[in-house]
C-alpha cells in the first residue's frame, strides 16, 4: 500500500546536483575536526573572503588527497548555497534531505548551524551583491483606451491597454497593448503559473511504499 507524504520545502528540488549527490562518498573517513576546518573556509568564501591560503594549509596538513578535498569543498559549497537560496526551507526538511543523502549526523548539525545561524545574513548580503538583477517595479498604472482612426477601419474603435511603469532605477516605461494581445498574455501567464505549481508539487511529494 502506498501513501503520499507532503514534505517541507527542499533545497534539492527535482534533481540533486552531482556535487551534492557524491558528497557522502567524499566524507567517508573524514573526522569532524577536518570537516569543521573545511566548513569554516567554505563559509568564509561565501562571505566574500579570500580563503586560498587557508585551503592550502588544510591541504598540506591533511592526509586526504587534494583531488578528494576539492570534491569535498565543491559539495559543501553547493549544499550551503542551495540551502541559503531557498528562503522557505525549514530546519527539519533540510536535515531530512541530508539524511537521505547519507550525510553523517554530526555533519548535518554543523551544516544546519550555518544555514540557520547568525552568519546566514552576511552570506546572503554578499550573494545579493554578486547576483545580477534588473530594476524592480515601484509603481504601475494602466487604463483602457479606444482608438479612433480615420485612416484604417480595422483600427477604428478598437480598445487597447495603456500601461506605464516606474522602475527602481528612476526610469519610466510606457507601452500600449491591443486588448487581444493582452488577453493572450494573461492566458500564457496563468498557464506558466499553473505549470510552476504542478512542478513544485511533483518535487515536494514523495511516494512511500
Amino acid at each position: 500500500m502506498s501513501s503520499v507524504h507532503a514534505k517541507d520545502s527542499t533545497f534539492l528540488g527535482g534533481r540533486v546536483p552531482p556535487e551534492i549527490e557524491s558528497l557522502s562518498k567524499y566524507l567517508k573517513d573524514v573526522d569532524q575536526e577536518l570537516f569543521r576546518r573545511v566548513l569554516k573556509a567554505v563559509v568564509s568564501a561565501l562571505e566574500g573572503k579570500d580563503c586560498r591560503e587557508v585551503m592550502r594549509t588544510i591541504a598540506e596538513s591533511s592526509a586526504i588527497p587534494e583531488e578528494r578535498l576539492a570534491h569535498l569543498v565543491a559539495g559543501m559549497y553547493r549544499v550551503l548555497t542551495e540551502a541559503i537560496h531557498t528562503s522557505s526551507l525549514k530546519q527539519e526538511g533540510f536535515k531530512e534531505d541530508l539524511r537521505e543523502l547519507r550525510i553523517p549526523e554530526d555533519f548535518i548539525t554543523d551544516f544546519t548551524s550555518v544555514v540557520f545561524g547568525n552568519r546566514r545574513a552576511a552570506i546572503e548580503a554578499v550573494a545579493s551583491k554578486r547576483d545580477p538583477h534588473l530594476p524592480t517595479i515601484e509603481d504601475f498604472r494602466w487604463r483602457v483606451d479606444v482608438a479612433i482612426s480615420t485612416s484604417s477601419l480595422a483600427r477604428a474603435l478598437q480598445p487597447s491597454i495603456l500601461m506605464q511603469m516606474k522602475l527602481s532605477d528612476g526610469s519610466s516605461q510606457r507601452f500600449e497593448v491591443p486588448a487581444s494581445k493582452f488577453q493572450e498574455l494573461r492566458y500564457n501567464v496563468a498557464l506558466i503559473l499553473k505549470e510552476m505549481i504542478d512542478l513544485e508539487k511533483r518535487s515536494i511529494l514523495k511516494i512511500q511504499d
